[in-house]
C-alpha cells in the first residue's frame, strides 16, 4: 500500500487561485494601537490610502479598514470588528489617520463605501466634521447634473466584479503585498 503525503488546500473555487493563497504567509504585526494590526512603521515620505467598508456592528458582517502604502501597494496595517457601530468605526479610521499625521504622514487619501450602511458612516464624518479629519477625502466623480450625490464611493455589482479582477490580478503577480494572516 503506498502512503502520499498530500494536502487538500481547498474544497471550492475561490477568488484568488488556491496554490497562490496557499503560498501567502503572514505577518506578525509589529504593533498594535488600540484594535488596529501595524504591520510597518509608516514612512512619512509615503502615500497612503484608508478605506473603510462599514457594517452595522451587531455581530454578523465585520466592518473593515484597511491601510495600504500606495508607493509600495503593500498593506501597512487593518481593523476589523463585527460589533462596532458606526460611529466607532469612522473613530477608528479617524484615529488612525491621526496616527499616520503623528508620524509625520501629510499624503493621506481617504474613503468609505456610501451605499446602505455607508450613509449612516457618511452621516458620523460629517457631524465629526470632515475637517477634523486628516487628509484627502476621496470620492467618486460626480456623474450628470444630479442633486443625490454622495460622498464616497458607491459599490455595484459591476463595480466589485472590476475591483475583484483587480485584486486577484494584483495578488496573484505580487503586485500587491497583504501581510495580514487573517
Amino acid at each position: 500500500r503506498r502512503e502520499h503525503n498530500c494536502e487538500f488546500l481547498v474544497f471550492e473555487e475561490t477568488l484568488v487561485n488556491s496554490i497562490k493563497l496557499a503560498d501567502l504567509e503572514g505577518t506578525e504585526p509589529v504593533q498594535k494601537t488600540g484594535q488596529v494590526r501595524w504591520y510597518k512603521k509608516p514612512n512619512p515620505t509615503a502615500m497612503y490610502s484608508v478605506s473603510l467598508d462599514p457594517s452595522a456592528g451587531t455581530g454578523g458582517d465585520y466592518a473593515a479598514i484597511q491601510v495600504i502604502e500606495v508607493n509600495t501597494l503593500e498593506q501597512v496595517a487593518e481593523w476589523q470588528h463585527n460589533q462596532t457601530p458606526i460611529e466607532g468605526q469612522v473613530r477608528t479610521m479617524r484615529d488612525i489617520m491621526n496616527y499616520l499625521r503623528e508620524e509625520g504622514v501629510y499624503q493621506i487619501y481617504w474613503s468609505v463605501e456610501n451605499n446602505t450602511l455607508g450613509e449612516a458612516a457618511l452621516v458620523v464624518i460629517s457631524e465629526m466634521g470632515e475637517e477634523n479629519i486628516p487628509g484627502t477625502f476621496l470620492s467618486e466623480p460626480r456623474k450628470g447634473n444630479g442633486r443625490s450625490y454622495r460622498r464616497g464611493f458607491n459599490t455595484t455589482n459591476r463595480s466589485k466584479l472590476t475591483a475583484c479582477a483587480k485584486f486577484k490580478q494584483w495578488v496573484e503577480t505580487d503586485k500587491l503585498k497583504i501581510k495580514s494572516k487573517r
